[in-house]
């Protein structure tokens, strides 16, 4: 098959052609049937021409060089006489456009870019559509420059108008090639991904990876932070390296670790003030942790009756209650020293408390906080005797019911046998054994000496009497006349001074003396501790028109809270100067009832109020000073009339001058002196802690 022809000897066979330059038939090209011509080989020129038209020659896109001569205008001396408008001038020959000549030729919009053939134009550049332009963007005819806002992914971005080097970073969704296109800083699969809490990346809200903000967890400590809500600790501040959430502490003014209130709580940190939460007692600065969860005044005050109930009003009082909690303290100052004394006296539910906490146990307690060293000197005492010695320990309760063993009773009772070869000693071999039990039903519900039925004080529960620590039927002989909560409200009595000095010393501090008893009175006369608010003294039974000293006969005509100062008081009346006297002041004389007596009633712990029912306070805010019950004190004397005796027969504790609910007149100087196991109905007792 012979080879086609070049250009160079196409060209020269046109030009003889024209000049009529014969050659022999038989070499002769035959006319093509489609107008067109035949070349060697029976080849069709694949571009025919109209008769006369000069033949442009080959396709330059088929030369080998990508451009040749434009054989439609073979000569030129200037781009113009060419249809591409490029000549080779040193040739005088046309060429075939190329998107590399420099021309504006082909479907080109500007010289050598736009169009379907050529390279995409630059900036500034003619177009007529975007697909012309590089930045995609063809306004008025002339490409425009790409930019960020010309919603057209062009440039480096990876979606229109953000990510890559320049433009601002991608929405979600979004395309992307590296996280760093994304505002998220997550690219996935080509996608910028929704900010979550486990990408790995500081995004969202997020202060540091995956934590802080509004969305994910709290940063631990060190992350990076913009506020106190960013942090686990609740901690966010600037230490020297940017805001950054810092370690917990216990006084960082933010509740966090385990604390149970700000700063305070828990295993870390000290324990609570008075009102803050708490979970346990530990977890309170006064170990005590009440039924609502807050932090009580003292670790007795943990239930609601008799624990929050001591004040004003309500239950057993006038007007709507305006109570607290029963254990508060006001400061007292005897000498140099300041004490906190409990505003109200001690109630049956905070004993109750005590009780049910050592399990009835007194005499284990007091050895070991003996052992601890929480075992107070008596104030004043030249010996360093303590509140509670060693030497009394036997005759304090062991257990609720006791085995009423022999063994289990700590002695000879009431000066049985001392001195030695006493003739009244009848704890001689062979007698009847006459000791103290151990059992603390005994000692707050009965009789405390085995085969001694001590003087009847009304302070055993099986029969009539004022009992405010009641057990229950079986144990006490007789049912109770009242629930459990109103018995727990009143003031506690019937207590011996070894079990209330105990409850003291559990609850903090010891009981306390006469002379702070007498401080907290303040007035150096006997008159009532509130003359300088209310001069008044408390009303007498006879200033009523009442049998003197009877509290079964008269019932609840005319006592307090069903009467008043100011009246009406039916079925009562008026009798006394409310100038002078007053019957709210104080429980003084059976003064006071609740709730209100029945005529079969048998239990007159009616008479005994709640510690803080009527208005008479001191100046420093103590309640009942005046009335109510006589208390116990710490002001004890060992001048025994048996010297060497150190037995709780022997000591002598005094009492302080309240008076009481019943016949006794008060005295600011004191009361009575007696051995520290006889207990009375009639005498409760208060603490002081420092």
């Amino acid at each position: 098959m012979s080879k086609p022809l070049q250009a160079s000897s196409w060209v020269l066979l046109t030009s003889m052609l024209a000049l009529g330059v014969g050659c022999s038939t038989t070499e002769d090209p035959p006319a093509a049937t489609d107008g067109g011509t035949t070349l060697p080989d029976g080849a069709i020129d694949p571009n025919p021409l109209p008769d006369g038209a000069p033949n442009p020659g080959p396709d330059a896109s088929k030369l080998p060089d990508g451009g040749g001569v434009d054989a439609a205008r073979p000569d030129c001396t200037k781009a113009d006489d060419c249809p591409s408008k490029v000549c080779d001038i040193e040739k005088g020959k046309c060429l075939a456009p190329t998107c590399k000549d420099g021309a504006f030729n082909q479907d080109e919009t500007d010289i050598d870019c736009g169009g379907a053939t050529c390279d995409k134009c630059d900036s500034l550049k003619k177009c007529k559509v975007a697909g012309d332009c590089t930045s995609k963007v063809c306004t008025g005819g002339i490409c425009q420059a790409a930019t960020c806002i010309d919603a057209v992914e062009n440039a480096a971005e990876t979606d229109a108008d953000c990510g890559g080097a320049v433009c601002g970073k991608c929405i979600d969704g979004k395309n992307c090639k590296v996280r760093s296109d994304c505002l998220s800083d997550v690219c996935t699969a080509g996608k910028c991904a929704t900010p979550s809490c486990n990408d790995g990346a500081k995004n969202g809200t997020d202060t540091d990876i995956d934590c802080g903000g509004l969305a994910c967890p709290r940063c631990a400590d060190t992350k990076e932070c913009l506020v106190a809500n960013d942090c686990a600790s609740g901690v966010c501040a600037d230490m020297g390296t940017g805001l950054r959430c810092q370690a917990p502490t216990c006084m960082d003014g933010v509740k966090n670790q385990d604390e149970t209130a700000t700063d305070c709580g828990g295993a870390t940190c000290a324990g609570c003030g008075v009102g803050l939460a708490c979970l346990t007692g530990s977890d309170c600065a006064s170990g005590g942790c009440n039924y609502n969860k807050v932090c009580a005044a003292g670790r007795s005050c943990v239930t609601h009756y008799g624990g929050d109930t001591c004040g004003l009003g309500g239950e057993g009082g006038r007007d709507g209650a305006v109570w607290e909690d029963c254990c508060s303290t006001a400061p007292v100052v005897v000498g140099a020293n300041t004490v906190n004394l409990d505003k109200y006296q001690v109630t049956a539910g905070r004993m109750r408390v005590f009780l049910e906490s050592v399990g009835y146990d007194v005499r284990g307690f007091v050895q070991g906080a003996r052992a601890a060293g929480a075992v107070p000197v008596i104030p004043g005492n030249a010996q360093g005797r303590t509140v509670l010695e060693p030497s009394w320990d036997l005759y304090l309760p062991t257990s609720f019911a006791g085995t009423n063993a022999a063994g289990e009773l700590s002695g000879c009772a009431q000066r049985d046998c001392l001195p030695a070869g006493n003739p009244n000693c009848t704890c001689n071999a062979g007698t009847a054994f006459r000791g103290v039990y151990t059992a603390a039903s005994r000692h707050l519900g009965g009789f405390i000496f085995n085969g001694n039925a001590q003087t009847s004080t009304g302070c055993f529960a099986g029969a009539p009497g004022t009992h405010a620590y009641r057990f229950n039927t079986v144990d006490e002989g007789i049912a109770p006349e009242f629930d459990q909560n109103v018995y727990d409200t009143k003031s506690m009595q019937c207590v011996d001074y070894l079990v209330a000095q105990a409850f003291c010393v559990w609850d903090g501090g010891r009981l306390e003396t006469l002379a702070e008893w007498q401080a907290a009175w303040a007035s150096t006369a006997n008159t009532p501790p509130w003359r300088d608010v209310d001069p008044r003294l408390p009303v007498l039974p006879e200033e009523r028109g009442l049998a003197t000293n009877r509290g079964d006969q008269t019932y609840w005509a005319c006592r307090f809270p069903w009467a008043s100062d100011n009246g009406p008081n039916p079925g009562c009346g008026l009798t006394w100067d409310t100038t002078t006297r007053s019957i709210e002041l104080a429980n003084y004389r059976y003064s006071y009832e609740y709730p209100k007596l029945r005529a079969t009633q048998t239990d007159y712990i009616t008479f005994i109020s709640a510690p803080g029912r009527t208005l008479g306070r001191s100046p420093g805010g103590h309640a009942d000073l005046l009335g109510n019950n006589f208390e116990h004190t710490s002001t004890v004397s060992f001048t025994a009339s048996y010297p060497g005796d150190e037995s709780p027969i022997e000591a002598r504790a005094r009492w302080s001058g309240n008076g009481s609910w019943e016949v006794h007149g008060y005295n600011r100087s004191g009361g009575s002196n007696t051995f520290l196991l006889n207990k009375y109905g009639k005498l409760g007792l208060r603490c002081v802690k420092p």
